[in-house]
């Protein structure tokens, strides 16, 4: 085939095909909560513990927020940023949990981090009882009934696509005061 010839097929062939796109496997999301529950080891109490649940989502509104219920309790020590924090994030895949796809590890300043991290879940909770702006949260009952939640992150704006487990442990020192569960899904952010 001819230079010439080829030149021109590659012009008349730039409509390209007028099919579906294909997904994409991540980028902008939106989050939403099946269910929430502890994961303290051997089945022991620790100081601060959720008690939460999430009205359903509904796939036909991607936009209409979820509603939160419950609370989160403290007791003997406070959260604030002398506390170091762990979230695991296990992925769901060939119906089985695929442990540690993403582990980010806060050693320090747990409380401000937290506030930067996960601003809206932090709003619900404890940004009415702050004082002078200070991160610094004393054992308690802090409770939300019906609170509109959007699930915003915004040091990761993408993330794979899929069904994960997040789990979040709060310590001082080597003292673990909190391990939380979560199971949650990301879709595709509608614009």
């Amino acid at each position: 085939m001819s230079t010439g010839t080829l030149v021109l097929l590659a012009l008349m062939s730039q409509g390209g095909t007028h099919g579906k796109a294909i997904n994409s496997f991540l980028g902008p999301y939106i989050m939403y909560t099946d269910r929430f529950y502890l994961c303290e080891p051997d089945k022991r109490p620790l100081p601060w513990r959720w008690h939460l649940r999430t009205t359903h989502f509904n796939p036909r509104k991607p936009k209409e927020k979820q509603l939160l219920t419950g609370n989160l309790t403290g007791v003997n020590m406070s959260f604030d940023d002398s506390c170091w924090m762990k979230v695991i994030l296990d992925a769901r895949s060939n119906n089985q949990w695929k442990e540690n796809a993403f582990i980010f590890l806060v050693k320090s300043k747990a409380c401000t981090r937290y506030r930067a991290g996960a601003p809206a879940l932090y709003d619900l909770f404890f940004r009415k009882r702050e004082i002078n702006g200070m991160c610094s949260h004393q054992p308690g009952v802090y409770a939300v009934e019906n609170a509109t939640l959007e699930w915003t992150f915004p040091n990761i704006p993408i993330m794979p696509y899929g069904h994960y487990r997040y789990r979040m442990m709060l310590g001082k020192a080597e003292n673990l005061l909190m391990c939380g569960a979560l199971e949650a899904s990301l879709i595709p952010k509608v614009e």
